[in-house]
């Protein structure tokens, strides 16, 4: 049983490397057709694309945008979500950029696609189904960088969408119900002089907020104690955002043995 397992890995590790240049193919094509979150049309034009060439069946419009397929085990049991995002930042002087939009690929989700896309294409094609208990999906995500926030409030509004984000709103709109794991990568910005990238080992969440300071009209020469500026009340908390203390990435037990080894030192 184990002598099958690793011949289906080496099988799956081949198709892969025999598919190289299809695979970085389609990270440089996205790469240099870079779109915006929600708006990832050509972008899920070539998952569908290829999910069409190695016959499997994918459900697409997912929070406008998003695309899943799903390869089906032999046998029941858990579902694995490979995950990839579609979308790109807004960076207009990035060398690759498009020059109407400044959409640039510049977290590396180009290659999130062609990865995904290469696990897609490797299990189907190794047969990997008849051996597995359980399901991979495969999903396609729209729309993870907080970018044109003012543009997908108006989705919102207009009930295009509920949430401002691709993954909240695929939950939403039931698409992981089926998921019991989720798996992604994303790449890693390395040492300059190495000239490569690498895989993040982590990534943080955070909220968007929209803060409108109102001020209140007065004469500045008759009567400026009932005036309020809102230009100070906004720079008062720029500059208690910026004071704020960062949080250390070294885990609570790193710093207190760092802590206890520096006192035991002294």
């Amino acid at each position: 049983m184990e002598k099958s397992k690793e011949k289906l890995k080496d099988r799956i590790c081949s198709i892969v490397d025999s598919n190289k240049d299809r695979i970085i193919g389609l990270g440089e094509a996205i790469m240099d057709d870079p779109e915006l979150g929600f708006k990832e049309v050509r972008t899920a034009d070539r998952v569908k694309e290829t999910f069409g060439n190695i016959g499997m069946t994918y459900s697409d419009g997912l929070a406008l945008t998003g695309v899943k397929a799903v390869l089906e085990g032999k046998k029941p049991g858990p579902t694995v979500a490979l995950m990839g995002e579609l979308d790109a930042l807004v960076v207009p002087d990035h060398p690759r950029a498009n020059p109407q939009t400044g959409a640039a690929h510049a977290c590396g989700h180009n290659a999130q696609i062609a990865g995904l896309m290469g696990a897609a294409l490797a299990l189907s094609e190794a047969g990997a189904a008849e051996h597995m208990s359980g399901s991979v999906a495969f999903i396609a995500v729209p729309a993870e960088e907080y970018v044109e926030i003012k543009y997908r409030l108006g989705l919102v509004k207009e009930g295009k969408t509920g949430f401002i984000a691709g993954k909240p709103e695929l939950v939403r709109l039931g698409h992981f119900d089926d998921v019991d794991m989720a798996v992604m990568i994303h790449s890693n910005s390395m040492d300059r002089s190495e000239g490569c990238m690498g895989v993040g080992e982590s990534n943080n969440g955070f909220l968007a907020k929209s803060i409108r300071f109102m001020g209140r009209a007065s004469h500045a020469g008759t009567y400026p104690e009932k005036g309020v500026n809102a230009l100070n009340a906004a720079t008062l908390a720029l500059s208690a955002i910026h004071a704020r203390p960062i949080r250390d990435s070294r885990s609570d037990q790193e710093i207190h043995a760092a802590s206890t080894t520096k006192h035991s030192a002294k």
